[in-house]
């Protein structure tokens, strides 16, 4: 029996060492001041874009504004002020109350955090149709024929390969001598697109805004 003991002593003696262990990092706090995840505070990798939620759209960036249609900025920017006009009149009647709960807390903080980011997603809308009625190319082509109009838009509004490609099929149906860009001569708009212009001015910056379809905060709002 001491014979069996020690040999299952040396057997675990014998044993590697022991592995280090792993640090345990501190779970975040479930209710921090400033905005959360959802509407982009500042997490490990950096900021994290920020979005708005919407009935009748899902994630659409800043950066993805110049290729919506006029249409599509008009219905979007009317569904968000009816988000900032109902979180106006929340807000409106948690002020009044003269004591608030914890939960009724936490509801003002998050509404605020949202109407901030509604305040700036319309703002980034009337910036992009400003942008929009004082293009000067846009008015120059459209003084002049709705194809060369309609070029203009289509490089604005399509990624640029998209635009690369529809240009090609257009011009391949119009023949060969139009895919070779030899019977575009007489037209300086389609040669300056088939020399690959250089793209347009760069928008001014601004904080990027995501739509999400989340039915829990679309009525929690």
């Amino acid at each position: 029996m001491l014979e069996r003991t020690s040999r299952i002593t040396r057997r675990r003696s014998s044993a590697g060492p022991v592995p280090p262990q792993r640090p345990i990092q501190p779970r975040p706090r479930l209710r921090e001041s400033g905005p959360g995840p959802r509407e982009g505070r500042e997490g490990g990798g950096g900021q994290r874009p920020t979005f708005l939620t919407l009935r009748d759209h899902g994630k659409v960036y800043v950066a993805d504004l110049p290729r919506l249609s006029d249409g599509q900025l008009t219905h979007i920017a009317k569904e968000a002020q009816d988000v900032l006009d109902s979180l106006n009149r929340r807000l409106a009647e948690l002020e009044q109350q003269s004591l608030l709960s914890e939960a009724e807390q936490d509801t003002r903080i998050r509404a605020g955090t949202k109407r901030d980011v509604t305040e700036r997603f319309l703002a980034a809308i009337a910036q992009e149709q400003e942008l929009r009625r004082s293009n000067p190319a846009l008015r120059a082509a459209a003084g002049e024929s709705l194809a060369r109009a309609f070029l203009e838009l289509a490089r604005h509004r399509l990624p640029g390969s998209t635009f690369d490609s529809l240009l090609q099929e257009a011009l391949a149906a119009c023949g060969p001598a139009a895919a070779k860009g030899e019977g575009s001569a007489e037209d300086p708009q389609i040669l300056r697109l088939l020399q690959r212009p250089e793209p347009p001015q760069p928008r001014p910056a601004a904080l990027p805004v995501v739509l999400t379809p989340a039915q829990s905060e679309a009525t929690a709002s």
